[in-house]
């Protein structure tokens, strides 16, 4: 019995320890880029981005952030998400994002250049967004943890998820692609064009990179009308942010958002699965 109960000792222990050093890893390595990008070795290009988008920026951020607080201070819970909601929503990001792209455009702004979407080793950009996506996992899901602890209780699923969720358990193969579509392309591509690369690098020009870092991921994190999930998405959005500092590519951040949301439905689809 001594036996037995050393050895859980010293596992918990190893677990323990093995939990300590990676997140001091993660903290680490954000910290360093966080630091770097300060000291003004962030590798963003903002030049370009002049009064009319400020002005562009701000209309839409007090139409997200109102959307945002509309969301949280509803009284009764929306209905389940729909496939037309879902397309509608899909659609109304794509005209936003294919609106500022024509905006940019025609004042002769180059979009790819602005935003380093033809990266000289796009190969680089992605082993780079691959190991600072595993980086922040572990950041990601302290968070997640701490919420749950707190709130003594299982976070509520997002609209989204629950929708993949019901699809998968009904063996509706049409809503799950559909759901899977959105979440691991849609979403990655127009959200990190909106926020880390419009929004983002607007606020950088005009307010500096903490300032810009912290109003973009909270409003990131807002839109999401998802209270317990706040805090994980408000670190995840800080460690996109900086990897696209550090690449100077927005298609570093696009793959790791592509690779959480695959992450993430990839483990409901489990779940979702059993018994």
């Amino acid at each position: 019995m001594i036996v037995m109960d050393w050895a859980r000792f010293a596992t918990g222990l190893l677990v323990l320890l093995l939990g300590v050093a990676v997140l001091s890893f993660s903290l680490r390595t954000f910290g360093r880029l966080l630091a770097s990008v300060r000291a003004g070795f962030g590798k963003v290009w903002c030049d370009p981005l002049g009064l009319p988008d400020l002005l562009v920026a701000f209309v839409l951020i007090s139409w997200l952030g109102a959307s945002a607080v509309h969301g949280f201070l509803r009284s009764a819970p929306e209905p389940g998400l729909t496939d037309q909601a879902l397309l509608q929503s899909a659609a109304l990001f794509g005209a936003v994002v294919g609106a500022i792209v024509l905006f940019l455009q025609a004042r002769r702004i180059p979009v790819a250049r602005l935003f380093g979407l033809r990266p000289a080793e796009p190969l680089a950009v992605f082993k780079r967004g691959a190991g600072l996506f595993i980086a922040a996992l572990p950041l990601v899901f302290l968070c997640f943890g701490l919420v749950q602890w707190v709130a003594r209780q299982e976070v509520e699923m997002q609209e989204i998820v629950q929708y993949f969720v019901d699809a998968v358990r009904h063996s509706d193969w049409k809503r799950v692609l559909l759901a899977a579509g959105m979440a691991g392309v849609v979403a990655p591509v127009t959200e990190e064009f909106l926020f880390r690369g419009y929004f983002y690098g607007v606020l950088r020009r005009y307010l500096g990179v903490l300032p810009a870092l912290l109003l973009t991921s909270a409003l990131f994190a807002a839109i999401h009308m998802n209270g317990p999930v706040f805090l994980p998405l408000f670190v995840l959005a800080v460690c996109f942010t900086l990897a696209y500092e550090a690449t100077g590519s927005l298609l570093a951040s696009m793959f790791m958002h592509a690779l959480f949301n695959s992450v993430m439905l990839v483990a409901m689809f489990y779940s979702a699965n059993q018994p």
